[in-house]
């Protein structure tokens, strides 16, 4: 099937399997223009942590809502302030408008990206994504620990308790906004997302890797990653207003980083843990490796 312009092609895949060089790659022989599909990519200064920067040496252009790796733009960067949460209602609502424009211009939309819900979000819709969140009861409900929100969502439904994955079960934030839309019970709408499945041929490429191939790369993105100094970003974010709090809700890297900000671990248990965070979020995702020694 020929790629061209009325067409969308989304890569897509855990971790480490090199999304982004390949959407890339073809980007420069296709035309096209990346969107980034990513739910920690959307925050200014969330660079290293959030592997923005492709495996290999490229020019990078930082511009107002869309970087320039090697004469190829990737929109969806740096569209958010990382104190505040960006909400998958947002990024469809920015991310359509980017797909409109690509569109127009005759380029390949790619979108290449790891955060299942955004894709999905962005190709078929939610019925709720346009429910406003209800401040007063988030603000209650933030004040409950982990422990008793599980409690309480299991109390007002078990069965949305049981469909969660167990990532979420343990997601404070996703445990209030599943509560949040328990209690408001307001009407739901499906936006209108869904029809770019109609608008686009929707051609899907999904990368995978061997375990002991993933297993060398998340290794070496931890260490990278220090190296090009993912702990002075960390240091410079929260120099500038970021809060520890927010920052270990950024997750993966971010958390650990924050025990290191705390003193609570050292380099090398850094480095540990960085990996075991990393390995622990393929798991959750189904991919089942285990470190090699």
């Amino acid at each position: 099937m020929p790629l061209i312009h009325e067409q969308l092609l989304v890569i897509l895949g855990p971790t480490s399997t090199g999304k982004t060089d390949l959407a890339l790659s073809l980007a420069k022989k296709f035309n096209g223009e990346l969107i980034s599909c990513d739910s920690r990519q959307v925050y200014k200064g969330l660079d290293l942590g959030t592997g923005k920067l492709p495996g290999g040496k490229v020019s990078v252009q930082k511009e107002n809502g869309y970087w320039i790796l090697d004469g190829v733009k990737i929109w969806m960067y740096d569209v958010a302030d990382p104190k505040k949460q960006y909400s998958v209602f947002k990024y469809i609502t920015k991310a359509e408008k980017v797909l409109e424009q690509i569109k127009k211009s005759g380029k390949l939309p790619i979108i290449a990206g790891g955060t299942g819900l955004y894709i999905k979000g962005l190709l078929y819709g939610f019925s709720n994504l346009g429910i406003p969140m209800d401040k007063i009861l988030r603000k209650n409900l933030d004040k409950l620990t982990l422990n008793e929100l599980q409690k309480k969502l299991q109390n007002l439904s078990i069965k949305k308790w049981v469909s969660l994955n167990s990532s979420d079960q343990k997601n404070p934030r996703r445990l209030i906004r599943t509560i949040e839309l328990i209690i408001m019970k307001p009407k739901r709408k499906r936006i209108h997302t869904s029809t770019y499945r109609q608008k686009f041929g929707v051609l899907k490429i999904g990368l995978t890797a061997s375990k002991e191939v993933l297993y060398e790369r998340i290794d070496e993105r931890v260490i990278s990653r220090i190296n090009q100094g993912m702990i002075d970003e960390a240091k410079n974010l929260h120099e500038n207003g970021l809060s520890l709090k927010r920052m270990r809700q950024l997750g993966l890297e971010y958390g650990v980083l924050t025990d290191f900000l705390q003193k609570k671990i050292n380099k090398a248990e850094l480095i540990e843990r960085g990996y075991e965070d990393v390995v622990g979020s393929l798991k959750k995702l189904g991919v089942n490796i285990q470190r090699i020694e």
